[in-house]
């Protein structure tokens, strides 16, 4: 649980539900380090409005499709923090491109910034979370839209902008469940709910809450009574997907998942 001398981690936080819990955080912690793409230079006038806290605050710039950037981010934020982290908000995430991209990792884009980044950010993190912590993952209800087809994991035969997105939240929503029992800290996850952003933008067309919900359920996920691998839907736990309770699944998932952020691992 989160205190006022807690450290919290909060990925994709210059913009968006990110930001907005980053904001909320200020106020109620000792120190929060926060992520997003863009040099600091860039970001100065989002890093002015986190000073509205007490907390400290620290900004680590990582472009989450370079896999050794991760690895090295995740290293910087373990010397920034100097002790236990108390909380890791797996926040980052990018819309499905309208066509197949892939990174310099050679892997299909949205996979690699919404879910292999994120897998090799908390395995390199885990040692530095505290006994108690907790690692909040942000998936999507769009994961009940799809199913995980390992053989075509890459999306190499049937891309698809939106099917790219939500297989990658189904993913997220697998590695929480894998990751349960396997230490001491108690990984979530959830959907945010449908909040106004430019990454729902970019795939519906449709409206959309305020940040300021999306961040609650953040929250709510990661102050409020949890089991290991629990789902949350707007705040409320959840059952997800027959897809994202299959442990077997799980375990294939994170065996293509390992072998890929294994190079890039201290």
């Amino acid at each position: 649980m989160i205190s006022d001398e807690s450290t919290v981690i909060v990925t994709g936080a210059t913009g968006g539900i990110g930001l907005q819990t980053a904001r909320e955080l200020v106020g109620r912690v000792r120190h929060v380090i926060v992520q997003g793409p863009e040099p600091e230079n860039m970001v100065r006038p989002v890093l002015h409005v986190l000073t509205e806290g007490a907390a400290k605050v620290d900004y680590v710039p990582c472009d989450f499709e370079r896999l050794d950037d991760v690895a090295a981010a995740a290293r910087s934020m373990a010397g920034i923090a100097g002790g236990p982290v108390d909380a890791l908000i797996n926040n980052a995430g990018i819309p499905g491109p309208t066509t197949r991209q892939v990174t310099p990792d050679k892997h299909e884009r949205t996979l690699q910034v919404n879910f292999l980044a994120m897998v090799l950010l908390t395995e390199e993190l885990l040692p530095k979370l505290a006994d108690d912590a907790r690692v909040v993952n942000l998936a999507s209800a769009t994961h009940e839209m799809t199913d995980l087809d390992l053989a075509d994991i890459e999306l190499e035969r049937s891309y698809d902008a939106v099917r790219a997105y939500a297989r990658s939240k189904l993913a997220i929503i697998l590695y929480t469940r894998w990751l349960a029992g396997r230490t001491g800290v108690t990984p979530v996850s959830l959907s945010p709910g449908v909040i106004s952003t430019p990454l729902l933008h970019a795939m519906f067309n449709i409206g959309g809450v305020s940040v300021r919900r999306g961040a609650d359920n953040v929250l709510a996920a990661l102050t409020g009574p949890a089991r290991p691998g629990d789902y949350f839907d707007e705040g409320v736990l959840a059952e997800p997907s027959a897809q994202a309770r299959d442990a077997r699944l799980g375990r294939a998932l994170m065996d293509y998942a390992l072998d890929a952020v294994r190079p890039h691992l201290s």
